[in-house]
């Protein structure tokens, strides 16, 4: 049995997962939402980097619920990492001094890096089209 490949969309090597958000959907409120979701899961992972988990001393059931949260958690923090990358590098409308700041965050903080630009960047920013879109329907109804 014979498998076809296409490579003519471009989707392959190591930017084809940086390019599977659209920049359409960066900006709806299901992504954020989603990024929102991915930032708590990130911070909740802290405790397991820094070792401060001990499963010997639990019951199934936080171990399960910390083996879930295992699971769950890295995709989540690397959903997060490249979306927030993803938006810094086409549509953040920050100031190109804030821009070069955000940049140093996303690459030097890595997943801790993108859950602050989702909330003092990306989230206020959402805000900000959000309240402009319905500012703008407003008018549109008047």
């Amino acid at each position: 049995m014979e498998v076809a490949l296409s490579f003519a969309n471009g989707d392959i090597g190591p930017l084809a997962l940086f390019r599977r958000f659209r920049d359409d959907w960066l900006v709806t409120k299901q992504a954020s939402w989603f990024f929102f979701l991915a930032a708590l899961l990130t911070l909740a992972l802290t405790p397991v980097f820094l070792g401060r988990v001990d499963p010997t001393r639990m019951s199934f059931w936080h171990r399960f619920s910390w083996g879930l949260l295992g699971v769950i958690g890295p995709v989540a923090l690397f959903f997060l990492w490249i979306g927030m990358g993803r938006y810094w590098f086409r549509l953040d409308s920050s100031q190109p001094w804030a821009k070069k700041v955000w940049l140093a965050v996303l690459v030097f903080g890595i997943w801790y890096g993108a859950c602050t630009y989702y909330f003092f960047a990306y989230l206020p920013q959402m805000l900000q089209r959000t309240r402009a879109g319905n500012l703008k329907a407003a008018r549109k109804n008047a």
